[in-house]
């Protein structure tokens, strides 16, 4: 509890739709007090409103939701006399739509970087992403096809046959299988042809766990030229 144990100051996760984790926003004051209870100090209330992940208006509902979970646990620790000094709202995808006065922070982690799930979701474009995966091609032997050096252990594997699994920058490609090691591009007709030895940028479906992958980034300017290496500290930190 560090040489302050009577300052150690907690905030009350509430559920405001995703239904993953978090407590009722009703049950906030509850919670206040019996934290009070054990010598902690509430000092405000957070939510995630995970649910806002299929199209625009599911982001614009769940910032709602969020936004009415929110007020309604503030209400709730002011009712036993706790001030809200912390009042946290997550995510990218409803970034766009967090605009409530309640709110003093919010967390959307994706936002850094940006992926092509979010810029399907409208909460960033295709020319706002900022992080790529460098994938080599490695083979060109079938017709209409490259393998490219990155798989699932580099992009993890979300995505779908649909949708693909990762895109090519600047272009329409998009993975349509991944193994471990190896990404399976299909080359549209008029598209760009790289030949074996080709490094090209493929842009992550979903980029924390891309990020997690490496243990450094490589920050380059607009050709490409390397100026500096951020190490990933939480790398190997949260198996």
């Amino acid at each position: 509890m560090g040489d302050e144990p009577d300052r150690l100051e907690v905030v009350i996760e509430v559920d405001c739709g995703a239904r993953r984790s978090g407590a009722p926003p009703e049950a906030a004051g509850d919670l206040a007090l019996a934290a009070r209870k054990r010598g902690l100090v509430p000092v405000g209330v957070f939510t995630y409103p995970g649910h806002g992940g299929a199209d625009q208006d599911a982001r614009r509902r769940a910032a709602q939701d969020q936004e009415a979970t929110l007020t309604a646990a503030v209400r709730g620790l002011e009712a036993v006399g706790v001030t809200a000094e912390v009042v946290s709202a997550g995510s990218t995808p409803t970034l766009e739509f967090s605009t409530s006065g309640v709110i003093t922070e919010i967390r959307p982690g994706e936002y850094v970087f940006g992926d092509l799930n979010n810029a399907r979701l409208g909460s960033c474009t295709e020319d706002q992403i900022a992080l790529f995966v460098a994938g080599t091609v490695v083979s060109d032997w079938v017709p209409g096809q490259v393998i490219l050096d990155v798989g699932n252990k580099a992009l993890s594997k979300e995505g779908s046959p649909e949708i693909g699994y990762g895109g090519i920058a600047g272009t329409t490609a998009v993975l349509s299988k991944v193994n471990e090691y190896h990404g399976f591009l299909p080359l549209p007709d008029g598209e760009f042809r790289p030949g074996v030895g080709s490094v090209v940028p493929v842009v992550p479906n979903h980029v924390c766990p891309v990020v997690l992958g490496f243990e450094e980034l490589i920050v380059t300017d607009s050709t490409g030229t390397s100026l500096e290496r951020w190490p990933v500290d939480a790398r190997g930190f949260l198996n």
